[in-house]
């Protein structure tokens, strides 16, 4: 951490309790020496920012990265990362220091939960352009969701996840809140009795909070259906024709859970569309396998793929950037 303190208001945070809202900043001599320190005596290779607001002084963030740079550090940037100070100069700075992955905050994709459940001063053409410009640029990207705010609802998940489709990013995380003590929004959760369970240790994938507009289970739910709906069938790397960095997400979800029928399915499609008929027919065999699970039932049906040979056959030719399977507000709606 090169600095602390946040000025903003996000009510998910709890940060602003341990490091306060004005901005403190080591200077760019100590951050030079910190860094040169790890790599002399340490041998160090990345270094992970984890600053609460990394891009508060853009002059500051680019004389960092110029160091980074020159000390043959690779580097990550897990959070901090304010996506309206990313611009293209900003952009090409991250690139020229070698970066070549970034988490994008973009938090949700209905700017009524942004402002409002979230107190986010973040518009969704902004997330749509830094995704669009770290792509041009060959910067991978995942951007985080959260979802299950108290105040949201089912309407305003329906239209983030319509939203989160324009937004051309590699990969998404999709995450439930947590009533983080200290943050704004565990205040809001207790005095309305929305937590259903213990909180401490929230990993933020198990959704705990239940209110008038939907189940803990309910969320629960919708996260797995974001997850599949935008990182599989509705996947951009694959709608841009980038099949390669497409599998490559896939093959990792495959080696953290080899039954992921719906990671088989799209590795075979992006096998075809290379050529490779063996390696497709591989993921295609696998695929058929898993769906007889239980857990795959329901989402296969859901997502209207293939159950069998003769359907797969006819997927083969399927024009991924014309007619790609229509999640409706009103087909959710139904399982509901």
């Amino acid at each position: 951490m090169t600095s602390r303190g946040c000025p903003y208001l996000c009510t998910f945070c709890a940060s602003h309790k341990t490091h306060g809202r004005k901005m403190r900043y080591h200077s760019l001599d100590r951050v030079r020496e910190d860094m040169s320190r790890l790599v002399n005596e340490y041998s160090a290779g990345t270094v992970i920012f984890q600053d609460d607001h990394f891009m508060a002084d853009p002059d500051r963030v680019k004389s960092i990265l110029t160091i980074v740079s020159q000390l043959g550090l690779e580097s990550l940037y897990q959070n901090g990362l304010t996506l309206y100070a990313l611009d293209r100069p900003m952009l090409e700075a991250f690139h020229s220091a070698g970066v070549r992955h970034l988490v994008l905050p973009v938090e949700s994709g209905s700017e009524k939960v942004l402002k409002k459940q979230m107190r986010k001063p973040l518009k969704l053409r902004i997330s749509q352009r830094v995704a669009r410009e770290c792509r041009e640029l060959g910067i991978y990207t995942n951007s985080s969701v959260l979802i299950g705010m108290p105040g949201e609802t089912k309407a305003d998940l329906d239209e983030g996840l319509a939203n989160l489709r324009t937004i051309k990013t590699n990969w998404y995380n999709i995450a439930c809140a947590s009533p983080i003590v200290g943050s704004e929004m565990y205040d809001i959760a207790s005095e309305n009795n929305y937590i259903t369970t213990e909180t401490l240790g929230s990993d933020f994938r198990t959704a705990v909070i239940a209110t008038e507009d939907f189940t803990a289970e309910y969320i629960q739910w919708f996260q797995y259906l974001m997850n599949l709906d935008l990182n599989f069938v509705n996947n951009n790397d694959v709608e841009l024709g980038e099949y390669e960095l497409a599998l490559q997400a896939f093959s990792n979800v495959v080696r953290l859970r080899p039954d992921h029928a719906f990671a088989h399915f799209f590795s075979a499609y992006c096998h075809f569309k290379i050529g490779r008929n063996t390696e497709a027919g591989t993921g295609i065999t696998a695929y058929l396998k898993n769906i007889e699970k239980p857990f795959w039932v329901d989402w296969v049906e859901f997502f209207q793929l293939p159950k069998r040979i003769e359907d797969i056959n006819a997927w083969r030719d399927f024009d991924y950037q014309g007619g790609r399977p229509s999640i409706t507000s009103e087909k959710i709606a139904g399982k509901r």
